[in-house]
């Protein structure tokens, strides 16, 4: 979630760099409000977007995983292993900066509906009909502004013929170019994305182009441009506007009065800008959409015993084979590191040293379970309750869980074990057992190549989920 708060100000703030460099003072106002409005909204969809620009080669070769038959090796039970009750946390605890961000983004809302209901009874007024506009005098406000097609103007305002002229003038193209909609949406986004700058900026920027298009429309209709402007000069002062609304007197004068006198650009020149703003936002574009810019998850997956230690039965080998298959499904967006890829033993302290180093994310230790009693099967995960990183091990763990259901029968569920590597590391951490290796179907399961791989892509499956929810 930071990460795209972090794109959409970047991406956001170079689009409007654009438009004050190349844009702002050309008098290319349509296309001004298509580039504002266009920027702004594909700035806040790109980074749920990914484009590949080269597609990974895929591999030539398969590694061929070795098959086993079962041993007579000592079974290793848990009836005598002591673990900690099953314990359900809620991964999901209040964080203090979403609930502020929450917060002033209901004030907003809040501060919104109030602004839509002013003006919805204001239009239940009575109004005098012009043409498609509905004319409607208030008390509320000393400043001419309209919402759609109406038009809302001073009760107490004496106007000359020519300002009245000029204004009706003014808020028919706004209510004709449907700027009211713009204003809406620029509303809403400033309700969701308050805390980034270049949101007022293009507001403010969306409302000036606004006032632009009117004067450049009312001016070719036929009104005087010196009669025009002095009707922005004498109105221009007002303040008080009714929220929501398209204002006549709303931008600074100064500005209004440069551009309504300011002769066009050569065609040529117009051109050559808005081909270098279109060429260089679809860079930004593909800047804030490209996958490989996006932070990967960083995940070590740990397979249990090895050499000397075989664990239960080939429980060594399994999960070292289907370790092998994660790493070959290392990506972009996932990337896998292992403690081992062949039969060495490792220490336990040997391991956590190693893992410490790799600053990961995720560690998800893999093993096979074994028991006294045949009939018992089902994948199972544990997990440490007592360190800073318990309600992300306990999320993760839920969803790796979960995503084991369409090879194994039953989910054992989540449970919480004080095991030293979990102490010991730096990161979030699940110990998966993946199936009973002592239950015949289980072990089917566990000991066919095939089904390996798919156990191995359904771990690689949660850890996509577990990524975009990360």
């Amino acid at each position: 979630m930071i990460s795209y708060f972090v794109y959409t100000i970047i991406s956001l703030g170079c689009s409007y760099v654009l438009y004050v460099l190349l844009l702002r003072k050309q008098k290319t106002f349509q296309f001004n409000r298509f580039f504002l409005l266009s920027a702004l909204v594909l700035c806040l969809v790109a980074p749920f977007l990914e484009f590949e620009l080269f597609k990974a080669v895929p591999s030539i070769t398969q590694i061929q995983l070795d098959k086993f038959t079962e041993t007579n090796a000592i079974i290793d039970t848990v009836d005598n292993v002591t673990i900690g009750e099953e314990v359900i946390v809620n991964p999901y605890r209040a964080n203090p900066v979403k609930i502020i961000y929450g917060l002033i983004s209901f004030l907003f809302i809040i501060r919104f509906s109030k602004n839509l209901l002013q003006i919805y009874k204001l239009t239940r007024s009575e109004y005098e009909t012009i043409d498609h506009l509905k004319l409607i005098k208030i008390q509320d406000s000393n400043m001419v502004s309209s919402f759609f097609n109406y038009i809302f103007i001073p009760k107490y305002n004496a106007l000359s013929i020519g300002d009245y002229e000029s204004i009706i003038a003014h808020e028919t193209v706004h209510s004709e170019e449907l700027h009211t909609i713009d204003i809406i949406l620029l509303e809403l986004l400033s309700c969701v994305f308050w805390f980034n700058p270049f949101i007022w900026l293009y507001k403010k920027a969306v409302l000036q182009n606004h006032e632009f298009i009117a004067d450049e429309k009312s001016v070719l209709s036929g009104i005087d441009i010196e009669n025009y402007s002095n009707t922005i000069i004498n109105l221009g002062q007002k303040e008080n506007r009714v929220p929501l609304t398209s204002g006549f007197n709303f931008i600074q004068i100064k500005n209004r009065i440069i551009m309504l006198h300011q002769s066009k650009s050569s065609v040529f020149k117009r051109t050559l800008n808005i081909i270098s703003v279109i060429l260089l936002f679809a860079g930004i574009f593909v800047f804030s959409s490209y996958k490989d810019l996006k932070e990967p998850l960083v995940v070590v997956i740990d397979a249990g015993h090895g050499g000397h230690d075989s664990g239960n039965l080939d429980e060594k080998d399994i999960v070292l084979n289907i370790s092998n298959q994660l790493s070959l499904l290392s990506s972009d967006n996932i990337r896998i590191i292992t403690t081992r890829t062949e039969d060495t033993f490792t220490t336990l302290k040997e391991r956590v040293e190693f893992i410490n180093t790799q600053n990961a994310d995720l560690v998800v230790s893999l093993h096979a379970n074994a028991h006294s009693n045949p009939l018992t099967n089902g994948v199972e995960a544990y997990y440490n309750d007592k360190d800073e990183f318990k309600d992300k091990s306990y999320a993760f763990g839920k969803i790796l869980l979960e995503n084991q259901m369409e090879l194994f029968s039953t989910n054992r569920g989540l449970k919480t074990v004080p095991m030293y590597i979990f102490r010991h590391i730096n990161s979030p951490g699940v110990f998966l057992e993946l199936g009973f290796i002592t239950n015949e179907e289980d072990h089917k399961v566990l000991m066919n190549a095939d089904r390996q791989k798919q156990i191995a892509a359904s771990i690689f499956e949660g850890l996509e989920e577990i990524r975009k929810s990360n």
